[in-house]
């Protein structure tokens, strides 16, 4: 039970949909715009809400209270094991994201060497390489106008297969970016499907994820199958780790495993990194500061201690995170019956945390709306900064996701001031699996 929380308060349901909510709950509503809703309902009804899916009920808990006690006191009783997780299983397989249990634990200890402080000295020259390869290969193409998006993408793949794989997955990179864009967009139209029935376009959706993901699993099998044939004496590579793992993983499950760090390593980096190059042009007097704080260093970029040092381009990701977390909403699955704050919780019942939500909560963050990296020159107080989750579940790749970002802005700005290619130019949010951007990001790159 959740005597450590002081709160006794109720969930709070909001209205349920116009005319059919007393069948679909608040389906409608959050088909419509998921993130908007939610939102919406946070602010006008508070943290801690109780929704409902037809008649399967949800419990949004965004609160720091409640979210330490569902994802660390008592995280036992809430295991992913979620309709949305088992929906992204399909795109990725069952693999470190997606497994719960003995079987997550077998892939965490198999996977976790690859994230060992020893390798950061390896992964700093790799992508500090790639980074100078990126920003290189963009002024080759002496182009005007930059799709940010394209190459946010394609240095985020770079990173993820030089560091884990050994391969830039340069040959792969249209296959694997274009196809898993493609299962991502199928899967949130599945997530957000109201009817239970297969319709003429469900079915051809079906047709079009099998035959997609089955490209996608080729390609990424192919990479598989040459690493099994090269050397181990490299070291560093995640194939080989799972290869030559005591655990004795099927070539099912080493499949799934791979798909899982390149669709957790690039998809949310790159949306990140996207969304950092959309700050900076808002804001540009933040490539300023960080400019400046480069000049001061002669732009020597040394190791990665040195990134963690620079303060400003600290400071504006941080905000990029809290504003534009790539994981924006996850849930939990009650295994047994509970209590949360003074809401009593069935066992399946769904819990739903947003990291979007509780780092624009007007309790903990003033004027949260506004874009101000300024605002982590105070640590964030416990649970109200979450960008990659919180508890055992959280994101391994946090320390290499953050490197790889920060260098990204360095370099650009080190290089190019950014502008917009339209005035007034507002970027909406997609929320699907990760916080995508609406429209592809364009960019006018000046050389200093």
């Amino acid at each position: 039970m959740d005597e450590n929380l002081p709160d006794k308060r109720i969930a709070v349901c909001p209205p349920k949909d116009r005319f059919f909510g007393f069948i679909t709950g608040h389906a409608l509503s959050l088909r419509k715009s998921r993130l908007n809703f939610m939102y919406d309902s946070f602010l006008i009804y508070g943290d801690f809400l109780e929704m409902f899916l037809g008649k399967r009920r949800t419990l949004l808990v965004n609160d720091p209270a409640g979210l330490k006690y569902v994802l660390f006191d008592n995280a036992k009783n809430y295991p992913k094991n979620t309709p949305g997780y088992q929906r992204v299983a399909e795109v990725i397989g069952q693999g470190v994201f997606t497994d719960i249990g003995d079987e997550w634990r077998k892939g965490r200890r198999a996977i976790q060497p690859i994230f060992n402080p020893s390798k950061f000295d390896h992964y700093f020259g790799l992508i500090l390489e790639e980074s100078d390869k990126t920003l290189s290969k963009m002024l080759e193409e002496k182009d005007e106008e930059f799709n940010m998006s394209y190459w946010s993408t394609r240095y985020a793949l770079h990173v993820i297969g030089r560091s884990l794989l050994n391969e830039s997955l340069e040959d792969s990179f249209d296959i694997i970016s274009q196809k898993l864009s493609k299962l991502i967009d199928l899967t949130e139209k599945k997530m957000t499907a109201i009817l239970p029935f297969k319709t003429p376009s469900k079915k051809r959706d079906e047709k079009e994820f099998s035959e997609t993901l089955h490209i996608l699993d080729t390609e990424i099998q192919k990479i598989i199958d040459r690493e099994k044939e090269k050397s181990r004496t490299s070291g560093g590579n995640f194939i080989h780790a799972l290869l030559d793992s005591p655990e004795n993983f099927t070539e099912q499950k080493i499949l799934s495993q791979v798909k899982t760090m390149i669709f957790a390593g690039h998809e949310t980096s790159a949306n990140v990194i996207t969304w950092g190059f959309y700050f900076l042009m808002k804001f540009p007097e933040w490539q300023d500061k960080i400019f400046s704080e480069l000049k001061e260093c002669n732009f020597e970029i040394t190791s990665e201690e040195q990134v963690k040092k620079f303060k400003y381009v600290n400071l504006f990701l941080n905000e990029v995170l809290r504003k534009r977390p790539p994981a924006w909403s996850f849930g939990r699955v009650a295994v047994s019956d509970d209590m949360i704050h003074g809401s009593h919780v069935k066992a399946g019942d769904l819990i739903s945390i947003s990291p979007y939500l509780v780092q624009h909560h007007p309790d903990y963050w003033e004027n949260p709306e506004e874009f101000n990296p300024n605002r982590f020159e105070k640590p964030p107080l416990p649970m109200t900064f979450i960008p990659y989750g919180a508890g055992q579940r959280v994101c391994m790749g946090e320390r290499l996701a953050n490197l790889e970002i920060a260098m990204i802005y360095l370099k650009t700005v080190e290089k190019f001031k950014l502008q917009f290619t339209e005035e007034e130019f507002e970027m909406p949010m997609n929320p699907q699996v990760s916080l995508r951007t609406e429209k592809t990001l364009m960019a006018r790159m000046v050389k200093r």
